[in-house]
């Protein structure tokens, strides 16, 4: 008899066809196993429909809002007790920090990224900095009239995070409570509103549409923005251009950390038997390195293996080497932590700070009141 499992996912269309591709390969290796696919649009109705009762499901795909709730439901299997050690260990630990709660792994992840980079004008920055000490004293001599040195999408809190890692600080606390009002937010509110109040160096306050406007007609030397835009620079930047890991905090010399977030596999906590072993056996096939490489070279999805982040195909590639290495030293917070709430808890307060309403501890202590 035939094994029959249902897979729920929200890919766009070309994955969807990547991801059906996958499927058929699976089954003409375990030819007793057959995956059904079904889309949903909304994490949030699909876990809602599930713990209704009103889904049936084996296999899911999709964000961390969606394996929280079915998770401290105990609608989803802990990855522990499926594989041994030695194959969860083959997981960049960065990629695994968004399904991890209570000490444990509640889903594989199938790529991870979102992370803040470095981008860089070749013509006008020859090498890029690594400290932030050195980011501004490079940046001050490229500014001038109309042109810039840095330039950032300043108004939104996923650009402090960097930096609030790099003195030591962090959105939540291994158990998932808030910490946003401390020593470590105060100090990287006052690096990041000095850069904003410097006589020259980085762009003035400017959205995320603005900042990267500037950098793409040559106005800015370098910008801070997300690895999508590894997408569209190739496109529409008619110049040399590199990509770098953000610089360290120069006062403190540690690395900086950009917030990193995955897209997961997870098992429902009714597979058993025969189908919980064709679930293990299609999770095996679908992270295998190479599989996760094609993706790679097909959508420009980072893998999440520790083998396919030093194959060849990343490490020879100077940009996807760049976004990897960012992405290893990056970071997620737990499962069951919800990032937007807390992104935008820190909106307001550091609008009002970088426009002077609000001191660094002020806007720190604002940001933590404001958590739902």
């Amino acid at each position: 008899a035939v094994t029959r499992l249902l897979l729920w996912h929200n890919l766009p269309p070309a994955q969807t066809d990547a991801l059906a591709a996958d499927v058929a390969a699976f089954g003409q290796r375990f030819p007793g196993v057959a995956i059904e696919l079904q889309t949903y649009d909304d994490p949030a109705a699909l876990s809602d429909a599930i713990l209704a009762g009103r889904a049936d499901y084996d296999l899911l795909l999709g964000p961390a809002a969606l394996l929280a709730p079915l998770q401290q439901a105990g609608k989803i299997q802990a990855m522990d007790d499926l594989f041994p050690p030695s194959f969860l260990d083959g997981f960049a630990s960065v990629t695994l920090t968004g399904v991890r709660r209570q000490g444990r792994v509640w889903g594989l992840p199938d790529t991870a990224g979102f992370h803040l980079l470095l981008f860089y004008n070749r013509e006008r920055v020859e090498s890029p900095p690594t400290a932030t000490d050195e980011l501004m004293k490079m940046a001050a001599p490229l500014t001038g009239g109309e042109l810039w040195g840095l330039t950032l999408n300043s108004y939104d809190p996923l650009w402090v995070l960097p930096w609030l890692a790099g003195y030591g600080g962090w959105l939540a606390d291994d158990a998932g409570n808030p910490t946003l009002n401390s020593a470590a937010m105060v100090q990287a509110l006052t690096l990041y509103r000095n850069w904003h109040r410097s006589p020259g160096g980085i762009a003035p306050l400017v959205s995320h549409v603005q900042a990267e406007a500037l950098f793409r007609s040559g106005q800015a030397a370098m910008l801070i923005d997300g690895e999508w835009a590894l997408e569209w620079l190739p496109v529409e930047a008619d110049f040399d251009w590199g990509a770098a890991p953000l610089p360290a905090v120069g006062e403190t010399g540690r690395p900086t950390a950009p917030l990193v977030v995955g897209r997961y596999w997870a098992v429902g906590s009714e597979a058993s038997g025969r189908r919980v072993e064709g679930a293990i056996a299609f999770l095996e096939f679908v992270t295998r390195p190479e599989r996760q490489l094609a993706w790679t070279a097909q959508f420009g999805l980072l893998p999440t293996r520790r083998d396919a982040l030093n194959a060849p195909p990343i490490l020879t590639d100077p940009l996807l080497r760049a976004s990897a290495g960012q992405l290893q030293a990056g970071r997620g917070v737990p499962l069951g932590v919800d990032v937007d709430a807390l992104l935008n808890a820190m909106r307001l307060p550091l609008r009002q700070l970088l426009n002077g309403d609000l001191s660094p501890e002020e806007a720190a202590r604002q940001m933590q009141a404001n958590v739902p």
